[in-house]
């Protein structure tokens, strides 16, 4: 009897454990479905990082999804104006231009992250792009450089 309860509590420790230390980013804690696909920084030209933006791709639903998360130096604070845009591009294979066919923007002042937005955009690429403003400091982010991205 001892035998089993030592091995259920360490089971049970197991999975609490497992819970506690389970990363905190993923797509449906933002808001989003599927695989992240991408990540890129936000970060000021002196290399001060204020942010992540995360990329989502859902194949069950033809779904791109985005959000920009403020890192410690921005997280928390009331007054950091946040913004996160998917661009649908006309492109259908990865090209160093976007030419926009739609967006989905979400911006305002946020504690933590901007989003999610989401694009339909099965047979398109996409471009994401994110600013994070920080004590009159405007940083922006855009994936890989910039141009049409995950066909």
């Amino acid at each position: 009897m001892r035998r089993t309860v030592a091995l259920l509590f360490t089971a049970f420790l197991a999975i609490v454990g497992g819970l506690v230390l389970a990363p905190a980013a993923s797509a449906s804690g933002y808001g989003c479905s599927g695989s992240e696909i991408g990540s890129y920084p936000v970060t000021t030209s002196g290399g001060t990082n204020y942010g992540t933006i995360h990329i989502y791709y859902d194949s069950s639903t033809g779904n791109n999804c985005a959000v920009a998360v403020g890192s410690s130096a921005v997280s928390g604070k009331s007054d950091i104006y946040m913004s996160v845009t998917v661009f649908k591009c006309a492109e259908t294979s990865i090209s160093p231009t976007c030419t926009y066919v739609s967006s989905d923007i979400d911006h305002d002042y946020y504690y933590y992250y901007a989003g999610p937005v989401t694009m339909y955009a099965p047979s398109n690429c996409i471009q994401v792009g994110a600013t994070i403003r920080n004590d009159n400091i405007n940083v922006v982010g855009v994936g890989s450089s910039g141009g049409a991205k995950y066909c």
